[in-house]
């Protein structure tokens, strides 16, 4: 299932999931998943069944393949990386770069950034 949190600036959508994924917890009151006290839940197993998809992406300095496999640990197949960039809707542009996935990002994606600007027809 997916849930989105949207509303104005200011209005709490993260402090809603800093709250489920337990980065501080409530100062009163409970929150519960299916009835369970989320507090019951091991954290790293909470933090794993949920993703949170952020407008302000953090990219690593460090190949596209790194970055795109961090999400499994650094565990990711080829096979589930180009899968990833695919429904990412990406996949033909990094396959277009002179080193496709091992496209060194650099930090905070100022390389990527870079190629982006070099390349006037990306759509």
């Amino acid at each position: 299932q997916t849930i989105a949190l949207v509303g104005e600036s200011g209005s709490g959508k993260s402090t809603v999931v800093q709250l489920l994924q337990r980065f501080y917890d409530p100062d009163s009151g409970e929150i519960t998943l299916d009835g369970i006290e989320i507090r019951r839940f091991q954290l790293k197993w909470l933090r794993q069944h949920m993703e949170l998809v952020s407008q302000d992406p953090v990219l690593f300095n460090d190949t596209i393949r790194a970055n795109i496999a961090y999400g499994k640990d650094g565990d990711a197949s080829e096979a589930e990386i180009i899968a990833a960039d695919e429904q990412a809707n990406a996949h033909k542009f990094v396959s277009g770069l002179g080193q496709g996935y091992d496209t060194m990002v650099g930090e905070r994606g100022r390389c990527l950034c870079k190629i982006y600007l070099c390349n006037f027809n990306l759509w």
